[in-house]
C-alpha cells in the first residue's frame, strides 16, 4: 500500500466531502509545502508533479524519506492531533495540491458522523505503512535497503529521476555504496544508469536482493 493507494481506498462520500472542502494550491519547484516543527492542521492530495518529504537533525543533517506522486494523501495527523509537523515537504517540480483543513473536515463529521471510523482507518493504514519504513530503515542490510527504495521509487514506470547523491540520501547510506552497488546491478543487468537516470530492468531480479 502507498499514499496513492490510501486515497484510493477511501469512499464516494468521503471524497465527495474532500471535493466541497477542499482549496488549490500551486507551487513552483523549490517551494516548501509544509516546513517541519511549524504548526499546521491541514490534510493534502498531490494532483499533479512531486513532492520530497525529509527531515533535519538538530546538527541540520537531511534524510530525504520519500517522494510523493499524483493521488497522494499526506498531513493526516494534523486532523486527529493537529501540531508540529514531523516533516518538510517541498516541491522538486511544478506542482498541484489541494489541502482541507481539520475545523472543515470536522464540520462534515458532525453532520455524518459516520465518516469518522473511515477517517480513523485511514490513519490506521497509514500508521502501519510506517512501521513497515521503520522496519525497513533498521533492520534491513543497506544493499537490502536499496533495492527496496529503488522498487519503491521506480514505481510501475520503472525510472528513477534523481542522481546517485539524492539516492543515497533517501536510503540512509554513502554516496559511494550507491554507486558500487549499481554497478554490481548493472553489471547483472538488473539496474541500467545515466546522468541523473536509474531506470529498473529486472524487477524480479532486484527483488530478490531484498534478502540479502
Amino acid at each position: 500500500m502507498d499514499q496513492t493507494t490510501l486515497f484510493l481506498e477511501t469512499s464516494n462520500e468521503l471524497r465527495r466531502v474532500f471535493d466541497k472542502g477542499f482549496v488549490s494550491l500551486h507551487l513552483q519547484a523549490g517551494e516548501v509545502v509544509c516546513e517541519q516543527g511549524e504548526h499546521d492542521d491541514r490534510l493534502f492530495i498531490l494532483e499533479a508533479g512531486l513532492l520530497e518529504v525529509c527531515v533535519f537533525s538538530v546538527e541540520g543533517r537531511k534524510l530525504s524519506l520519500n517522494l510523493l506522486r499524483p493521488r497522494s494523501v499526506f498531513g493526516e495527523i494534523a486532523l486527529f492531533d493537529p501540531g508540529p509537523r514531523t516533516a518538510r515537504i517541498e516541491a522538486t517540480e511544478a506542482s498541484h495540491v489541494r489541502y482541507i483543513r481539520q475545523s472543515s473536515l470536522m464540520e462534515a463529521v458532525k453532520v455524518q458522523p459516520h465518516l469518522a471510523a473511515e477517517l480513523l482507518s485511514l490513519a490506521g493504514k497509514r500508521l502501519r505503512w510506517l512501521a513497515r519504513q521503520v522496519e525497513e530503515q533498521a533492520f534491513l542490510a543497506p544493499t537490502a535497503r536499496l533495492a527496496a527504495k529503488t522498487l519503491f521509487l521506480a514505481g510501475e514506470g520503472g525510472k528513477i529521476a534523481m542522481s546517485q547523491s539524492q539516492l543515497a540520501d533517501y536510503v540512509g547510506i554513502t554516496r559511494e555504496m550507491v554507486s558500487k552497488t549499481l554497478a554490481e546491478w548493472r553489471r547483472e543487468e538488473i539496474v541500467s544508469v545515466s546522468r541523473g537516470l536509474i531506470e529498473v530492468l529486472d524487477k524480479d531480479a532486484l527483488s530478490s536482493k531484498l534478502d540479502i
